[in-house]
């Protein structure tokens, strides 16, 4: 029963916990980060905001019903004239006696029974023609979008970095843990040894205090390591909102093409980089924004179509409809405020232009710095791997030395440092070329997924 229940509680400890590669957790990440899904969203409402210029174009078609009671002598007159009954009773003809009636005040005009009007009418109004305003103002949301897209795969690109380092972070710390656990094995072994020889009286008490201290100081780079292992663990656990993620498995590296040349590599950053994209796609807003404030410049024409019935009663009799057709025209002749932003639409345009050819300079810059720094990166790699092995070498030929007396502990503890720092630094030297790595492939406009 004893073992059915520790079965049981590994099973659920498992289920718990997660170990996991690079490729899932930034999978994880992308899917479930709450910024990206924002953009996400507001991609989709610049979609319905196309939608909505386009939909001017058709024009807008409306259907109202009016019921309205008054005994407002204007309201009812004009209900009277619009359902065709107006009679010049209406006006009080029959007051109108005598000389004097130019002064008279008419009664039925005044002070007429209460009516009832019930108004029906369809509406059609429609933008002609604009200046080429609303063709120009969808054009320009629809380059939004776009800029939009772009910026949604920029910010990916960035988390996927991010996500990068704080995974191969937590490989390192793991690796770390591994390194200072073997450390801690071989001073306690030490420790063990320089027991024995006191024991028989071939080294002083100094020896075993001193493989005491050492191995109390690897305890302490144990902790260390361990603490930086769970710091990782949890960053990676918020980054993709995993929250049984627990372990990772190896290091994350990078296939890349270093024999190429340094032009070759630019030619392709300019065709990939997402950055630019956006402020060549912002120079087209610029231009297309010219070309919006240019509208103003031009006339406007505009219709408006009308059918429609009133009557004191809810009918729909050919006798009490009308209709009504319009045709405007409308021109700016003269207002310096239209001048003025072309102008500065204009400037806009020109320094959008300057800032593509500045951000072209600046990615050249970048890429050749990612380029550099990838090399002098492998080239350390090479020389910590050679440096650990040689230092491993001299460490095992102390650990004879010292058996045959003839070096001190402290000269063994000294070179078991120098071989743990050795590997400390060979670690090191792998995430930073994996870092490495991943900037170039950023500064050549690609995707840490592929």
């Amino acid at each position: 029963m004893y073992k059915f229940y520790l079965y049981l509680l590994l099973l659920s400890s498992y289920g718990l916990s997660q170990t996991i590669n690079y490729e899932d957790v930034i999978s994880q990440t992308l899917e479930n980060n709450n910024n990206l899904k924002l953009q996400e969203l507001n991609i989709e409402a610049s979609k319905l905001d196309i939608q909505k210029v386009n939909g001017f174009s058709y024009g807008k078609l409306e259907l109202s019903h009016e019921v309205m009671r008054t005994n407002h002598p204007g309201y009812i007159f004009n209900s009277k004239l619009s359902s065709r009954e107006a009679s010049f009773n209406d006006f009080g003809a029959l007051d109108f006696t005598g000389p004097s009636a130019i002064n008279v005040i008419p009664d039925n005009l005044n002070n007429p029974e209460p009516r009832n009007n019930f108004s029906t009418k369809i509406t059609y109004d429609i933008p002609l023609f604009t200046g080429f305003k609303l063709s120009n103002q969808e054009e320009l949301l629809k380059i939004k979008n776009k800029a939009e897209l772009l910026k949604l795969t920029l910010d990916k690109r960035a988390l996927e970095f991010e996500v990068l380092k704080a995974y191969n972070a937590a490989v390192v710390a793991k690796e770390f843990i591994e390194a200072t656990k073997q450390a801690k094995q071989a001073v306690s072994q030490f420790v063990k040894s320089a027991n024995e020889f006191y024991n028989e009286g071939l080294v002083t008490k100094i020896d075993t205090k001193q493989a005491k201290v050492q191995e109390l100081k690897v305890q302490s780079k144990v902790t260390q390591a361990q603490n930086k292992f769970d710091i990782a663990i949890a960053y990676l656990r918020f980054l993709s909102s995993n929250e049984k993620l627990s372990n990772v498995k190896s290091l994350k590296l990078f296939r890349l093409n270093n024999n190429q040349e340094l032009k070759s590599l630019f030619k392709e950053a300019i065709e990939n980089r997402v950055d630019l994209k956006m402020l060549d796609i912002s120079k087209d807003a610029m231009e297309k924004n010219v070309d919006l404030n240019k509208s103003s410049f031009y006339p406007n024409l505009y219709s408006h179509l009308e059918y429609g019935l009133n009557d004191d009663t809810l009918n729909f009799s050919s006798s009490k409809d009308y209709y009504m057709g319009l045709l405007g025209l409308k021109y700016t002749i003269f207002d310096t405020s239209r001048d003025a932003d072309l102008q500065k639409s204009k400037i806009e345009l020109n320094k959008t232009k300057l800032n593509l050819n500045q951000l072209q300079n600046a990615i050249k810059l970048e890429l050749e710095k990612a380029f550099l720094n990838l090399k002098a990166k492998e080239k350390i790699h090479l020389e910590k791997i050679e440096a650990k092995e040689l230092s491993f070498e001299v460490l095992e030929q102390s650990k004879l030395m010292y058996k045959n007396q003839l070096i001190s502990m402290t000269e063994l503890l000294k070179q078991e440092a120098s071989y743990r720092e050795n590997e400390a630094e060979l670690i090191m030297a792998n995430y930073e070329k994996s870092i490495a790595q991943a900037r170039l492939k950023l500064a050549l406009g690609k995707s840490l997924r592929d």
